[in-house]
């Protein structure tokens, strides 16, 4: 078997910490493993079932049915509390990062672990959707955030790092890629400050190599 070189190593070992401590902290409904491929001379980590074009975000960034996929196929790292989606993906070769995309896609619904359990999570949605004293107490109204690196395809519409949020085609220059913890801790002292363990303080951050600095960035994390 071909041997992780240590950068890569280092990534995974760092989701798969961060998982467990989310974890811990009761923060997440589900956590799944990190998988770890090669395409040819790259190193690759991402979900368990990652297929190129399928269950990814594309055009259908935003709808409802995409959450509902990604959530049902497993798509995904962790469910947190709430039912929203934590996946990550990044690609190396040696000890350059080639591209990464990290993606929060927050429940549109608040319903129960229990109610997905029992009903599963395409149906436990379209119930509350359907009727209407659910669907005003409990839909909420928040854009996906997907944090992407690919300096294989830059142009002034298109930067190196950029962030979605809101439309496919959105795309907010960021000033460099980051580790899974720093989006982490970006996610959770933004979108959940009311419950925001302070062990997050303490995740280290991975520094990667081989970019530029964007120095006119709009997002500078």
């Amino acid at each position: 078997m071909k041997r992780m070189n240590r950068h890569v190593e280092d990534t995974r070992d760092q989701i798969l910490n961060t998982l467990q401590i989310l974890s811990g902290c009761g923060l997440t409904r589900i956590t799944k493993d990190v998988l770890s491929t090669f395409d040819q001379d790259c190193e690759i980590l991402t979900w368990n079932n990652h297929v190129s074009g399928r269950h990814n975000v594309g055009k259908s960034f935003t709808t409802l049915n995409q959450y509902i996929s990604i959530y049902e196929t497993g798509a995904y790292h962790c469910i947190l509390f709430d039912g929203s989606i934590i996946r990550a993906c990044f690609k190396f070769h040696k000890n350059i990062l080639l591209q990464e995309s990290l993606l929060y896609w927050p429940a549109p619904i608040i319903i129960s672990e229990e109610e997905v359990d029992e009903l599963g999570i395409r149906e436990a949605v379209n119930m509350y959707f359907s009727d209407e004293d659910s669907r005003n107490k409990k839909a909420i109204m928040r854009s996906p955030l997907r944090f992407d690196f690919d300096p294989s395809n830059t142009s002034e519409l298109h930067p190196a790092t950029h962030v979605h949020m809101q439309h496919a085609d959105c795309r907010i220059s960021a000033k460099r890629p980051i580790c899974f913890n720093t989006f982490i801790k970006f996610v959770f002292k933004n979108f959940y400050p009311n419950c925001c363990p302070s062990i997050l303080d303490d995740l280290k951050r991975l520094n990667y190599s081989g970019f530029d600095i964007f120095d006119k960035a709009v997002i500078c994390l």
